[in-house]
C-alpha cells in the first residue's frame, strides 16, 4: 500500500505591494517586514507584534526597499555569506538586514548566548533600539510553515515538517522560555551594558488548511497567512493540482510570481 503524500499549494499568489520588487531577495525583505504575524498581542509582558505594526515598518522601510531594488548587490552579499541554508538562519538574516534600514530601529546585537560555568543557558535573537522612543529591545523571532489535522481548533495538531514540530509547542517555548530569558538573566546582560525596556516577539509564516476546512487553531491571529492541503488519494480535491513542482526552502518566504514558477522543475504532472 502506498502512503498517500500531501499535496500543498499556497506559495503561489504574489502579493500585490510585494510585486513591484523585481529581485527576488528584495521581494523576500519586504515579505520578512510586512507578513502578519501568526500570533499577535501582549503575552507575558512581551509585546507580540500585528499586522499593523508590520505594515507601519514595512511603509517606512518602503524607500530602501525601493533603493536596494535597483541595486541588490549589498542583500545578495548579506544572504550569500550565510553558511548555512536553514531557513531560520535565513530569516534571521533578512530580520538583521531589514534593522540595518529601518529608519526606526537600531540592531545592538545579535545571537548572545548565555553562558555560565561552561553551560549554555539560552540565546537571545536580538537586542534592538528603538530610536523614536530611546527604548532598549529584547526581539525574538521565528518563522514556521505548518499543516493543520483535526481537531484543528487544537495548536498541537499543526505540524511542521517533522511531528515533533508543532504550532502550539513552538508559541508554548516563545511565550514560557525565549521572551522571558532577560527576566531570567538580567545580572548577565549587565554585563553588555544592555538594560531592557521591553520585549517583543514575532512569528511569521503560513498555515495550511484542508480544503473546505476554516478552523483555525486557538490563540492565532486571524489575519495570517493561508494555504491548502489535500492527499494525493483525495481525487475529489487532488484534480485541483495539474502539476506538482517542488520548492526549495530558500524560496518559501514571499509568494512566487509567475516568473518564478518559470523556473521551478516540474515534478510530476499530476493528472491529464
Amino acid at each position: 500500500m502506498t502512503t498517500p503524500c500531501p499535496l500543498i499549494t499556497g506559495f503561489f499568489v504574489g502579493k500585490k505591494r510585494n510585486k513591484m520588487f523585481k529581485n527576488r531577495l528584495v521581494r523576500d525583505l519586504a515579505w520578512v517586514i510586512s507578513s502578519p504575524p501568526l500570533v499577535s498581542g501582549n503575552h507575558n509582558d512581551t509585546h507580540w507584534w500585528s499586522a499593523r505594526d508590520c505594515l507601519e515598518e514595512y511603509e517606512a522601510c518602503l524607500p530602501a526597499l525601493l533603493a536596494l531594488d535597483n541595486n541588490p548587490s549589498p542583500l545578495l552579499a548579506h544572504i550569500e555569506s550565510l553558511k548555512s541554508k536553514r531557513l531560520g538562519l535565513r530569516f534571521e538574516a533578512f530580520i538583521a538586514y531589514w534593522l540595518k534600514i529601518s529608519p526606526n530601529y537600531k540592531l545592538l546585537a545579535q545571537n548572545i548566548q548565555i553562558i555560565k560555568r561552561g553551560h549554555t543557558y539560552g540565546e537571545l535573537d536580538f537586542i534592538i533600539k528603538d530610536l523614536k522612543h530611546q527604548k532598549t529591545i529584547h526581539l525574538e523571532v521565528a518563522v514556521k510553515f505548518y499543516l493543520g489535522t483535526p481537531p484543528f481548533e487544537n495548536p498541537y495538531r499543526w505540524f511542521g515538517t517533522n511531528t515533533k514540530d508543532q504550532l502550539g509547542r513552538k508559541i508554548e517555548h516563545l511565550k514560557i522560555r525565549q521572551t522571558q530569558l532577560t527576566n531570567s538573566y538580567s545580572n548577565y546582560l549587565k554585563h553588555y551594558d544592555y538594560i531592557i525596556d521591553e520585549k517583543h516577539c514575532f512569528l511569521k509564516g503560513r498555515l495550511f488548511y484542508p480544503f473546505n476546512k476554516k478552523t483555525q487553531p486557538k490563540g492565532v491571529d486571524t489575519n495570517h497567512l493561508r494555504g491548502n492541503w489535500t492527499e494525493t488519494n483525495d481525487d475529489n480535491q487532488a484534480k485541483h493540482f495539474l502539476y506538482l513542482y517542488p520548492i526549495e526552502k530558500t524560496m518559501w518566504l514571499s509568494e512566487l510570481l509567475d516568473r518564478d514558477i518559470g523556473k521551478l522543475s516540474l515534478l510530476t504532472q499530476v493528472f491529464n
